[in-house]
């Protein structure tokens, strides 16, 4: 089989730089998916799309990306991503309220609409919530959640109407090379010709970097996410909730239920197979999160816990995505996306994209997440310093 490019990898990212490609013009996309379509760490995303950034490149990519979102339906033919507009709130204590403000003001300096509330403000906005301890928050109106697989599915099928061929159970095995320039992929079924190759492949993207002798720094490891039962009388849509003091993130789900996960860098230190891994979740592990959830949301003391899973994220040092040209010529990156994968997947396709059809552009914030920036002793820091995840 021949192809002008290749991109490894089914989740969103993967699909939505092949849709971004084709609408770019590029022809013959061809995406390869060791399983199918979402199987990896999309399928177990929590799905938030929030818009709390602490660094300008990552405000301007979240907002684009909700604006696609809000869009999706139009801009895919008639496909749903399911996005529900809840609402984000945000509180923190004396220890992160200056970083906070900081990156509220950034926030709204880049357009994304945004306020500080005070503690009265939040218990207002959500009245289960405990305050107490909080001195500050903020508010986006806009934000919510999606469906992960739905958007992975519908950018698959946008992109295939733009003639993108996504083939499936079909694992790559090695990155073909001609001198210092990629030939294409050698896959379970057979070889596929290409000078362009995409490395999306998430949490296996530092085993298709070394296939092209690529180093990666890349860390996978579990990421619990736990379901609790609202009471009965406490059954009621909700705003996405993330607490900086308990260090969890909450949204609605479906079936009374509230999705509860972990803001904790320790996390990285489960290391995880994404071939073979614990996905269910412990029992202390889940006591965790219910003790956590109980302390923000009091009336959850009553409540009961529902199910749990575990996924993974692909981890850089700093929990920013690299978004690159690197290794032989030909050869592109968008992996090490930390937990920012979801959310930000309609941003990271148009700029890959841009990046394979145009080339690298002065100013342009795919820049700010090159691979060498880790050689350069330059990883990305924004107001939180190294706070995961903003």
């Amino acid at each position: 089989m021949k192809a002008n490019i290749v991109v490894i990898g089914g989740g969103v990212s993967g699909v939505s730089i092949a849709y971004h490609l084709a609408k770019r013009g590029a022809r013959d996309v061809v995406l390869v998916e060791k399983n199918f379509l979402a199987s990896g760490a999309t399928g177990k995303s929590s799905a938030c799309v929030r818009q709390h950034y602490s660094t300008p490149e990552g405000c301007r990519m979240v907002l684009k990306s909700l604006r696609f979102f809000e869009r999706f339906e139009e801009l895919t033919g008639g496909r749903t991503a399911s996005f529900v507009r809840t609402g984000y709130l945000l509180g923190v204590d004396d220890r992160l309220r200056r970083e906070m403000e900081a990156a509220v003001a950034l926030q709204q300096s880049q357009g994304i609409n945004v306020r500080l509330v005070s503690p009265t403000e939040l218990g207002e906005l959500e009245p289960r919530l405990s305050t107490e301890d909080l001195v500050a928050g903020c508010y986006e109106p806009d934000s919510g959640y999606a469906d992960p697989s739905q958007t992975t599915q519908g950018f698959a099928g946008a992109a295939r109407d733009l003639g993108v061929r996504i083939t499936e159970q079909t694992e790559v095995l090695g990155v073909l090379t001609c001198g210092d320039r990629v030939a294409g992929v050698k896959t379970s079924k057979g070889e596929i010709d290409a000078p362009i190759v995409v490395n999306a492949a998430g949490t296996w993207g530092d085993r298709i970097g070394r296939m092209a002798g690529l180093e990666i720094p890349i860390t996978v490891c579990r990421h619990k996410i736990n379901f609790i039962a609202w009471p009965e009388d406490a059954r009621r849509p909700h705003p996405l909730v993330y607490d900086f003091v308990t260090n969890i993130y909450t949204r609605p789900e479906t079936g009374g239920l509230i999705l509860v996960g972990l803001l904790d860098s320790e996390e990285v230190n489960d290391r995880a197979d994404p071939d073979g891994y614990q996905e269910g979740v412990a029992f202390d592990e889940t006591l965790d999160a219910l003790s956590r959830a109980a302390r923000r949301f009091p009336v959850l003391e009553r409540g009961s816990v529902a199910k749990g899973y575990a996924g993974c994220f692909d981890v850089t040092p700093d929990w920013h995505p690299i978004l690159d040209k690197a290794g032989p010529e030909g050869f592109y990156v968008a992996v090490g996306f930390s937990g920012h994968g979801f959310k930000l997947s309609p941003a990271v396709g148009e700029m890959m994209a841009e990046l394979i059809t145009e080339g690298p552009r002065h100013g342009s914030d795919v820049s700010a997440f090159r691979l060498s920036r880790f050689a350069e002793g330059k990883p990305i820091r924004g107001t939180y310093g190294n706070w995961l995840m903003c």
